[in-house]
């Protein structure tokens, strides 16, 4: 999996290995070109422009604020960027096909849209030019009640434009309702001619499938894209989203891509963009931090397709939710900044490679020291940093760790949000988020102290397992706090995570519990526009799955959504049991997401006697957007043990909300059964006499059934247990039967009777 490679590594042990290994420097800086930064006005885009110049890169600006026009000269090449600089931006705009009309880097506040701003100051920073947009709120005219400011700095020797966002609401804005942000975004359409984009390949990952494919091997999403002609001349698919599109040229001829293939998990990525074989030349949106993305570190968007580069600060996609703020409230918010990075590499390859050290070099180097106009961006030595130690205790799964534990900082939220103390839904402060190494300790550094609203930040600390196979990782999260922060470091110590469970033992379980539904089938291909369609030919209505058979990978899939488009789609869980406690059983399920839709839970039988319902309906589409998890929740489902038998028994999940639409389905992440606990041991040692196992302590139980477990066995689920049994007691309370399989054997058994 070459994910990690993107990832933003903060842990201070990982972090000082990796700054020992990159030769970059935040901002792409270079020695090779020591010409100042000048701006000045100049014609462009059919009218006046400002400009930023250091002899690296020419950025126009327009009159609104948006970038026209970015010139890349390869520090060392004679000339200047003005006349020498190949382009980074679409020229022209063409309104058929996927592309869309597109000819500036320009930005999505909703519900207004963009424009209308206009320049407002310079700013001479220590290093940098930094150039101010402002867009001031107009009750006529504007949906979105707050002022919102674009700024553009370039710095000396730098290869990379930064761009960052302050958005503001004062409390005297009290007269209007309430502001409210469902997205915001920037968007890049790349430079092209009328046939191929500048850089033929895209960069984000390659452990995820598209649907487009070369020779017959399926390519990832680290590979050639199809070129600016092929993507004009393309046509609709019957039954699939609109940005979902069929070319009718090229080497992709007849093969279906769109945006909706390239969506990541921001806060894992500190990287993506293009480069070029032939033009050797790369374009990237790189990262220095995630601190003002919204929902979390599972915040999920896409970042390429069709030409065009995206960053999405705010987004309600996938089940994310946009900024809401109370009307009387004094709240100021800044976003970014990020960069605009370019290279000059020998091949694509490479140049991915170098944009992913740079992603590491601006991160050593947030906060930026340069940016020092805004009061809003605290500089480090006002930031703090929390370390600590995470560790998970866990009865029922002893193999979780928190070793790439997610720990994370969040403003518990007032309620103003979808939802009260849950990271997920939470846009309007700031949020950070690191793994844990592996002996489960983090460090969380450059902490704001102060909060959106004014005063100090009040934090909680929340934490959540990344299991990697099928015995690590665990369901939930935990949480502790809150607690305000000064600057300098704060150390939490040990915190110990008792993961709760309904049940004394488990029975049986499916799945990883690591948030997405990625282990099951056709978990690496989730970005394939259109995958559900074939459902119908390649699954049963029911699906069959048997426990015993341990292959969920590839029997059970990733997504449960209506059959046929229409229908819903039952999954039957068979599974057998040795033996049946008297009490509640449990069926416990982690859900990767879910677009408006309810399972329901037969237990032997499909009669109302037996069912049970959830989760709520929800949203995030995260089957058309072909995602592979929108928001997690648990659900626990009470079962009385007179529901279940000895032998063979089953349970059928039912998909359906009672609607037709093709869009409602349900993601796993992993569930499990739960049983009433096993008694405690009540006998731990035995003796052996005439080829019969003798069990020498506490008096037993007639009628009982008995296990002898080794050290081996006693991991297994009850249901793979063997027992034995006897109903023959001695006067001194012993019992005795004969067993081949243990006969003779020095091993230590613990004897485990049930129940």
């Amino acid at each position: 999996m070459n994910r990690t490679c993107c990832r933003i590594i903060v842990l201070a042990t990982i972090w000082n290995l990796a700054l020992a290994a990159y030769a970059n420097a935040p901002g792409g800086f270079t020695t090779l070109v020591t010409a100042p930064v000048t701006t000045a006005t100049e014609s462009g885009s059919g009218g006046t422009v400002r400009y930023l110049d250091n002899g690296i890169l020419h950025v126009q600006i327009t009159s609104g604020g948006n970038v026209s026009s970015i010139k890349y000269l390869k520090p060392g090449n004679p000339g200047t960027p003005s006349a020498n600089g190949l382009e980074q931006v679409s020229q022209f705009g063409v309104s058929t096909g996927g592309f869309g009309n597109h000819t500036a880097i320009y930005y999505y506040w909703y519900p207004d849209g963009s424009g209308s701003s206009y320049y407002t100051n310079s700013v001479n920073l220590v290093t940098n030019i930094d150039l101010g947009y402002i867009r001031p709120y107009n009750p006529a005219a504007n949906a979105v009640v707050a002022d919102i400011e674009t700024h553009y700095s370039l710095g000396r020797g730098n290869a990379a434009l930064y761009i960052y966002l302050v958005i503001k609401h004062p409390a005297s804005y009290n007269v209007y309702t309430n502001c409210d942000i469902d997205f915001i975004q920037m968007i890049w359409p790349v430079a092209h001619d009328n046939t191929n984009f500048l850089c033929e390949k895209m960069f984000i990952d390659t452990d995820v499938k598209t649907a487009l494919s070369q020779n017959g091997a399926p390519q990832n999403r680290a590979a050639l894209e199809p070129n600016f002609y092929d993507s004009r001349y393309c046509v609709g698919v019957a039954g699939l989203p609109g940005e979902v599109q069929q070319l009718t040229s090229g080497i992709f001829s007849n093969q279906i891509t769109g945006k909706y293939s390239y969506a990541i998990d921001y806060y894992k990525f500190g990287c993506w963009g293009r480069a070029s074989d032939i033009n050797k030349i790369g374009q990237w949106v790189v990262m220095g931090s995630h601190e003002y993305m919204n929902n979390g570190v599972t915040m999920c968007e896409y970042v390429n397709g069709w030409g065009l580069m995206y960053n999405t600060m705010v987004s309600p996609h996938y089940g994310n939710v946009g900024i809401v703020v109370s009307s009387n409230a004094n709240w100021t918010k800044i976003f970014g900044p990020w960069a605009l990075y370019f290279n000059s590499p020998s091949n694509a390859a490479a140049g991915w490679t170098d944009a992913q050290q740079q992603a590491i070099a601006e991160q050593s180097a947030w906060p930026y020291a340069w940016l020092t106009n805004s009061s809003y961006y605290p500089p480090q030595n006002q930031r703090a940093k929390v370390i600590g130690k995470l560790v998970i205790n866990d009865a029922l799964r002893p193999g979780s760790s928190a070793a790439g534990a997610w720990v994370g900082l969040a403003e518990p939220d007032s309620g103003g949000e979808n939802a009260t103390d849950n990271w997920q839904f939470q846009s309007d402060e700031y949020q950070y988020w690191v793994q844990c190494a592996a002996d489960g300790t983090f460090n969380i550094p450059d902490v704001q102290t102060f909060s959106t609203y004014g005063g100090p930040a009040s934090y909680k600390l929340y934490a959540f397992s990344d299991g990697t196979n099928r015995t690590t990782g665990c369901c939930g999260e935990f949480q502790t706090g809150a607690f305000t922060l000064n600057a300098g470091v704060t150390n939490l110590g040990t915190l110990t995570w008792n993961v709760p469970h309904q049940g004394g033992q488990t029975v049986w379980e499916v799945g990883i519990p690591d948030r997405t539904a990625r282990e099951y089938r056709h978990g690496d291909e989730y970005a394939v526009p259109g995958l559900w369609l074939n459902f119908t030919n390649e699954f049963s209505n029911p699906l069959q799955y048997y426990v015993a058979s341990n292959n969920w990978d590839k029997v059970l899939n990733y997504d449960q959504a209506r059959y046929g488009g229409t229908t819903g789609w039952k999954w039957q869980i068979n599974f057998e049991l040795a033996t049946v406690r008297p009490g509640n059983y449990w069926l416990n399920i982690a859900y990767a997401g879910n677009d408006y839709d309810h399972v329901y839970v037969y237990v032997n039988s499909q009669t109302s006697s037996t069912l049970l319902s959830g989760p709520p309906a929800g949203g995030g589409n995260l089957l058309f957007r072909q995602g592979i998890h929108g928001k997690y929740g648990v659900q626990h489902f009470s079962i009385a043990s007179s529901n279940l038998r000895i032998g063979t028994n089953y349970l059928i999940l039912a998909e359906g909300s009672g609607s037709t639409s093709a869009q409602c389905h349900i993601m796993y992440d992993y569930f499990n059964l739960e049983g009433p606990a096993v008694s405690t041991p009540r006998f731990n040692y035995f003796s052996f006499a005439n080829n019969k196992f003798i069990l020498r302590g506490t008096n037993g139980t007639p009628g009982a059934t008995y296990f002898a477990l080794n050290t081996t066995n006693r991991a297994l689920p009850v249901s793979q247990w063997t027992p034995f049994y006897t109903n023959t007691f001695d006067a001194f309370g012993n019992f005795a039967c004969t067993n081949a399989v243990l006969s003779g054997t020095t091993q230590k058994y613990f004897i485990v009777q049930v129940p």
